[in-house]
C-alpha cells in the first residue's frame, strides 16, 4: 500500500477519527466526533489509483472503473477498514470507516447485557436499525461475538464488506463478503440455508428480495440478525411494509408479528469528548404482536412506553 496512505491512516488513529474522505489531490477529510476536520497532508492521483488497485482482491466480481460503478472493501493495516471507491466529476474518491481493534461487550456499548439473551431465547428476526454512523456494525458485532462465546452454534454472517473479525469460541462462525463469496444478499440468504447455520447475520437489508429472504429464514427457525437504514420501530415496520404491493402487505404484517424478535433503533450524539448512544428498544411481546398484525403502528410509541417494565426502552429525546 502507498506509504501516504498509510501515513493518513495513521493520522487517522492517532486522531480518533471515525471516517476518512480522500479526493485526488485535495485535502484529506476526517470526521471526530461527528465533525469534519480538514488535515494538511494531500493524496495524489497516482496514490488514489494505486489505492484502489490494492483493494480490489482477486476474483472479484465488480469493477472499479473510476466512474462508471464504485467499490466496496475491507483492508487491515494497524487495524481494520471499510472502504467505499466511487468518482466525483471523473475524479477518484474513496470514504473509509475506521473499525475498532476490539469488539466492545453490550454493556459498554450502554446497551442491555441481555440483548444476545434475547436472540438465542427467542430467534426469529431481530433487527438493528439507525442512520449511517449510528453504530449499527458495532452492536451487531457485539450480539455476534456474545452468542458466540456462550452458545455451542453456527453462525454464518454476509457482509458488504467484511468489517470486524471473529476469533472462533464456544461457536463456529463462517464469514461470508458480498462480491468475493456471494453477488447479493437475498442470494447469500437463501444459499446460507443450506450451509447448516443457526443463525444468519446480514450486514445490511436493503431490498424487497433480501426482506423476504429474512423473514423467511426467520419463519423456517433460524435466528436471523440483520440491520436496516431507517430510525424508530414504528417507522421502520412503515418502511418495510411499503416495500411490498397492497395484495401482499397482510400476509406480511402476519408473518413479521409471528416472527419479528425485536427492534433496536439507535443514534448517537456527540459532546467534546465521546459520543453517546440513544436508543430504542422494541420487543415483540403479544400485545405488540396484535398490533403489527393489524397493522395499527400509529400505537407502538404508546406500546413500547407502557412496555418498560417488560425491558422496552424509548428515545431519551426525540
Amino acid at each position: 500500500m502507498d506509504r501516504r496512505i498509510e501515513s493518513v491512516l495513521d493520522e487517522a488513529r492517532l486522531l480518533g477519527a471515525s471516517d476518512v474522505v480522500l479526493k485526488e489531490d485535495q485535502k484529506v477529510i476526517y470526521r471526530i466526533l461527528g465533525k469534519l476536520t480538514e488535515s494538511d497532508q494531500i493524496v495524489s492521483s497516482d496514490e488514489l489509483e494505486k489505492f484502489t488497485s490494492f483493494l480490489r482482491p482477486a476474483g472479484y466480481v465488480q469493477e472499479y472503473l473510476g466512474g462508471v460503478s464504485g467499490m466496496d472493501a475491507s483492508f487491515e493495516y494497524h487495524g481494520r477498514y471499510r472502504v467505499n471507491c466511487f468518482s466525483s466529476m471523473g475524479k477518484r474518491c474513496a470514504a473509509m470507516r475506521v473499525i475498532s481493534d476490539e469488539i466492545r461487550s453490550l454493556s459498554a456499548l450502554g446497551l442491555p447485557e441481555n440483548l444476545a439473551d434475547r436472540v438465542t431465547g427467542r430467534k426469529g428476526l431481530s433487527l438493528i436499525v439507525g442512520k449511517t454512523g449510528a453504530g449499527k456494525s458495532t452492536t451487531l458485532a457485539a450480539i455476534t461475538q456474545n452468542i458466540l462465546r456462550s452458545e455451542k452454534v453456527h453462525i454464518i454472517t454476509l457482509e458488504d464488506p467484511v468489517e470486524y473479525k471473529y476469533t472462533r469460541m464456544k461457536g463456529e462462525i463462517t464469514q461470508r463478503e458480498m462480491g468475493t463469496d456471494f453477488p447479493g444478499f437475498e442470494i447469500g440468504i437463501q444459499d446460507a440455508l443450506r450451509q447448516s447455520p443457526d443463525y444468519i447475520v446480514i450486514g445490511e437489508i436493503r431490498t424487497v428480495s433480501a426482506l423476504k429472504a429474512a423473514i423467511s429464514a426467520a419463519e423456517a427457525g433460524h435466528g436471523i440478525i440483520g440491520t436496516i437504514h431507517s430510525i424508530g420501530a414504528a417507522r421502520t415496520l412503515t418502511r418495510m411494509l411499503s416495500m411490498f404491493s397492497e395484495p401482499e402487505k397482510e400476509f406480511i404484517r402476519y408473518q413479521l408479528s409471528a416472527n419479528l424478535n425485536f427492534i433496536l433503533s439507535q443514534k448517537l450524539t456527540y459532546g467534546e469528548m465521546e459520543a453517546q448512544l440513544d436508543y430504542e428498544l422494541m420487543l415483540n411481546i403479544p400485545s405488540m404482536e396484535n398490533t403489527i398484525r393489524e397493522g395499527r403502528f400509529s400505537q407502538i410509541d404508546n406500546l413500547i412506553l407502557l412496555g418498560e417494565k417488560q425491558g422496552m426502552k424509548r428515545f431519551k429525546t426525540k
